[in-house]
């Protein structure tokens, strides 16, 4: 190495993807990072890492990455750098004039990834809001995650409390909605998902169900169901397990309240009926739900493909009721809860109803405001009309419902600002764009995902690098603004307002270390206690030893009763909706769009690096038979419409997708700032999503995403 050359050091991170939280090592070159690889010493992931984790560097790296404040001098995507005292100062100012005139409530703030999983991101952003007053917390969680939310406030009293499946001891796991193998797990935290599976696979069975034979599904036992049919599904399995008198009948009597209620409704389900929804023969119900019941050491495992469709409340909460009713749960093997190393259990103790959307009276779900209701609460005047809107890490325009209306609402609010990364198709059209902090330039713990860690596992990163240009961490960024404002602090309480008066310095990491310090892990073992110090000291992480909660999961109910709540009013409403739908079968005139999750695609913010979206082409795939039915030819153009509106895609022909269905990933249709991924095929499928109460779910607020009816048509030749 020449003398002059720049020298390199490496530091040990986690990635800030998702909840798998993969260990890293970052190498750093002069201030920047140049190299991102796995932590081959780290314990909980013991070298994993996906590709996408590695392409954070070319993130932070990237021509196109905002890294000074710009300010719109144009029309849309046409800014100018400014300082940040301009920007802040004229945020402050319009903020401070559009609450005096209108209320708190007259803002609103839409939050998405990349920072969903950033402690700061996440934590700063919602104090922000509260600490000027307002409830209008949007965020990308209603597309993919609030009837999973609502489910467990009604089972269990909290909205972010899952049950996880004990994957190390399962012996046969039913995976529904969901693909692991490319997700690496939601709600789940287990990053070397596949050497898990394996082992599963090894000891007993593992079966996929999805409308797709997704890269899990391939490498397992595939069933194939039609989209949008988990709830006939699941209804239709508890209902045989009844049946077959193969249920917990004592556990359910002991811990858990509506047990009657829910038989009955389930029982009032038709087999024949479930079988003609789901696309499975009535048989295939049946046999599945009793190897399941009859199976010692047994989970039934979803996510978001669980999540939305039109009875996704159902299809939650039922999913846990078979794990519960089949005598899975709080065993090990099954599913239980995951421990927690915090004091105070990590989340809230509400969760629904006590906020309701202005524009079609929805429910907010775990303080999630319904994305489909954002271009209404803009756009139609009244009292808690949105004036101004801060979009932090998110890019609504491709990943939430509306479309063409989303875009006119925007434009149109008295004051628009975003801190992010990029220039996206979204903050094209706000006043400022704050330049955001990438995780490599945060201090941060896996906050998100230690409630649901199979192998319970914590670590202290510090920021691998310094800030760079011009970007802060949202925490800052917010300080300043709220100063300016005149409120003092951005602390959202009184009593932590009161303790930075006496000189502690409030932030997210502050009550994430307070919490380890009153935990079990803390004060209570004395010499042995963790604190954030010692944790520093270990680079790669440290292993908990804290089982799942197996017999002691009972303190983590939070119902008035303290058992299982596996009825309610919300489920006979429901219920009764869904007593009366008629199923529709597997072949029909139109057919039933479903997405996709790419293994090197994240939402729509990652497209850009050239090493990721070289290989990318997205497709709308069509079973063989549906091809010829439409006139469809591989590799040709289609066009997809229905009321809402209409997108041409590319077609791959593909006995992967069931017949009746058509599956295309959601996220592209780029005409931001980023100059390469704007040069990539694909389309916007969003704007085939309805918006308001008849594009939802009435009960959790969550869009109607997956199985809606399309029509597809040849454009061209093919």
């Amino acid at each position: 190495m020449s003398p002059d050359a720049p020298t390199r050091e490496e530091q040990t991170s986690f990635c800030r993807l998702c909840e798998a939280f993969c260990g890293t090592i970052v190498t750093v070159e002069a201030g920047r990072p140049v190299k991102l690889s796995p932590d081959r010493d780290n314990p909980h992931t013991q070298g994993h890492i996906c590709v996408k984790g590695a392409a954070i560097v070319d993130i932070a790296n990237d021509p196109d990455r905002v890294l000074r404040p710009l300010k719109r001098t144009g029309g849309p995507g046409e800014f100018t750098e400014v300082s940040w005292d301009e920007a802040l100062d004229d945020i402050a100012a319009r903020l401070s004039a559009i609450i005096a005139t209108h209320g708190p409530e007259a803002v609103a703030t839409y939050f998405g990834n990349p920072g969903a999983f950033s402690t700061d991101t996440f934590m700063s952003s919602q104090w922000f809001l509260q600490r000027i007053g307002s409830t209008k917390f949007y965020a990308a969680g209603s597309q993919d995650s609030t009837s999973r939310h609502l489910a467990s406030w009604i089972l269990y009293g909290v909205a972010f409390r899952n049950a996880i499946p004990d994957l190390p001891n399962c012996d046969f796991l039913i995976i529904t909605g969901a693909n692991p193998l490319v997700s690496h797990g939601g709600l789940l935290t287990a990053p070397r998902m596949r050497h898990d599976l394996d082992a599963i696979a090894a000891r007993g069975r593992v079966i996929v169900i999805d409308p797709r034979r997704t890269e899990t599904a391939k490498r397992y036992e595939h069933l194939a169901v039609q989209p949008d049919a988990d709830a006939w599904l699941h209804a239709a399995m508890l209902k045989v397990m009844i049946d077959s008198q193969a249920v917990d009948e004592d556990f359910l009597t002991r811990h858990c309240t509506g047990w009657d209620n829910l038989k009955t409704a389930v029982r009032a389900v038709d087999l024949d009926a479930a079988a003609a929804a789901t696309g499975l023969a009535r048989e295939t119900i049946e046999t599945l739900a009793r190897d399941f019941a009859a199976a010692p050491r047994a989970a039934m495992y979803g996510r978001v493909g669980l999540c939305r469709g039109q009875f996704s409340t159902i299809a939650n909460m039922l999913l846990d009721a078979i794990n519960i009713a089949g005598g899975k749960f709080g065993k090990v093997g099954g599913s239980t809860f995951g421990a927690f190393p915090l004091a105070g259990g990590g989340e809230p103790l509400s969760g629904y109803g006590e906020h309701r959307t202005r524009i079609g009276n929805l429910p907010v779900v775990a303080g999630l405001m319904p994305a489909a209701a954002l271009p209404d609460d803009i756009l139609e005047p009244g009292e808690g009309q949105v004036r101004a809107m801060m979009i932090v890490a998110g890019n609504p325009v491709l990943s939430a419902p509306g479309g063409e209306r989303l875009e006119q609402a925007l434009a149109s609010l008295d004051l628009l600002f975003s801190i992010d990364l990029y220039v996206t198709e979204s903050n094209r059209f706000a006043d400022y764009i704050l330049p955001a902090a990438t995780f490599l330039e945060k201090d941060d713990i896996p906050l998100i995902g230690l409630s649901h860690m199979v192998r319970p596992y914590i670590q202290y990163a510090r920021a691998a690098v310094p800030t760079m240009g011009e970007a802060r961490d949202e925490k800052g960024i917010f300080d300043d603004l709220v100063r300016r404002i005149g409120l003092g602090s951005i602390a959202p309480t009184p009593g932590l307002r009161w303790l930075e008066r006496q000189g502690m310095a409030i932030t997210p990491l502050t009550l994430v270390e307070l919490g380890l310090r009153h935990g079990p892990f803390g004060k209570a073992r004395g010499a042995d206690a963790l604190t954030f110090a010692k944790l520093a000291d270990m680079p790669h992480g440290t292993m908990l030893d804290m089982p799942l909660t197996y017999d002691d999961w009972a303190p983590h109910i939070a119902t008035g009763d303290g058992r299982i709540r596996l009825w309610h009013p919300i489920l006979a409403d429901e219920f009764a909706r869904f007593a009366v739908h008629q199923p529709v079968g597997s072949v029909a005139p139109t057919l039933k769009l479903f997405s996709q999750r790419k293994l090197k695609s994240m939402n729509s913010w990652m497209h850009n690096p050239e090493k990721l979206a070289r290989s990318q082409e997205p497709a709308l795939l069509v079973h063989p038979a549906d091809a010829a039915r439409h006139g469809l030819a591989d590799g040709g153009q289609a066009r997809v419409s229905n009321a809402h509106g209409a997108v041409e895609v590319r077609v791959e022909v593909t006995d992967d997708v069931v017949e009746g269905a058509a599956c295309y990933p959601h996220g592209w249709g780029h005409n931001g700032g980023w100059r390469h991924a704007n040069t990539l095929p694909g389309a916007n499928i969003n704007v085939l999503l309805g918006l308001g109460p008849e594009a939802v779910e009435l009960v959790s607020g969550t869009t109607f995403i997956d199985g809606i009816p399309v029509s597809v048509e040849a454009v061209g030749a093919g």
